[in-house]
């Protein structure tokens, strides 16, 4: 994996594997939360605890919206009689 950044903006590479929900969630929280480096030492504890905090929770809300997509397609693909799709899938 490769990163990089320019200004505000932040790329993310990879070779071979997909950016899973940890890199998301991991994204998404800072973008939502920074911490200020200059403010006093148990302000900057306290908020680094919270960041942390939200980031598992953005994580797992993310993990439950993949599994429920997930579902929704095989419960489609059944539907339209292609099973062996859908065990596929379902595998995933």
């Amino acid at each position: 994996m490769i990163n990089g950044k320019v200004g505000d903006v932040i790329v993310t590479t990879t070779d071979g594997v997909n950016l899973g929900a940890e890199h998301w969630a991991d994204r998404a929280t800072e973008q939502v939360i920074s911490v200020g480096e200059d403010s006093h030492p148990f302000i900057v504890e306290q908020a680094r605890a919270f960041k942390d905090r939200i980031r598992h929770v953005v994580h797992y809300y993310m993990i439950e919206a993949i599994n429920e997509d997930r579902s929704r397609v095989v419960s489609l693909l059944r539907s339209a009689g292609h099973h062996d799709l859908a065990n596929s899938v379902e595998k995933l």
